[in-house]
């Protein structure tokens, strides 16, 4: 009896060992955000930069256009001393 106890004990230290040593080396990100926290490039492109400002510029034409959105005349009720809110 004394021997199937030490062996029992063995056992049971070396499997919580084992899982304790894989809980600690093993990884729990997944691989899809290990690629996202990749680090991204500091450098601008000025080429790109450029292109984008030309691309989203408005000409001085369209600027001094102004229009304004038709007026519509509603015509309030009254409201009943039931119908006024809280």
């Amino acid at each position: 009896m004394l021997i199937l106890s030490v062996m029992t004990l063995i056992t049971v230290i070396v499997w919580v060992s084992y899982e304790v040593y894989r809980a600690y080396t093993q990884t729990t990100v997944p691989q899809i955000i290990k690629e996202l926290m990749t680090p991204l490039n500091p450098t601008i492109d000025e080429a790109v930069m450029e292109t984008i400002k030309e691309k989203y510029q408005i000409p001085e034409e369209e600027l001094n256009i102004i229009t304004q959105p038709p007026i519509e005349t509603e015509i309030e009720e009254e409201a009943t001393p039931s119908q006024t809110p809280l």
